[in-house]
């Protein structure tokens, strides 16, 4: 990790700005740990909102200590499940439209 103090991030600033870090930069303050600059690209605001929200992962701590839960395989075959019921009923709807419509001005 690559250390820069906070008195000389004015002097690399543009650097940075022009292109990110590879890896994140240690801001230091008085010799010790202050700040990061990380390259955030890869983030959108929501994702950084949630990676900085101490409430969403205490969320995520409470929940991880819950017992029981839900298998991810079930989830997996209910969505499954779903999705076949789903197009069987799009299915059906089609089938009787086109049963129902007359051909050449004929019931």
């Amino acid at each position: 990790m690559r250390r820069m103090t906070v008195e000389d991030l004015p002097r690399h600033l543009d650097e940075l700005v022009a292109k990110p870090p590879k890896e994140r930069v240690l801001l230091t303050k008085n010799g010790k740990p202050f700040a990061f600059v990380s390259d955030a690209s890869i983030y959108d605001e929501e994702d950084i909102g949630y990676m900085t929200d101490p409430k969403f992962w205490e969320m995520i701590r409470a929940r991880r200590r819950q017992k029981g839960g839900v298998p991810l395989e079930q989830v997996m075959a209910r969505i499954e499940q779903e999705e076949r019921q789903s197009k069987n009923a799009k299915g059906a709807k089609i089938g009787k439209g086109r049963r129902d419509r007359k051909r050449n001005g004929t019931a």
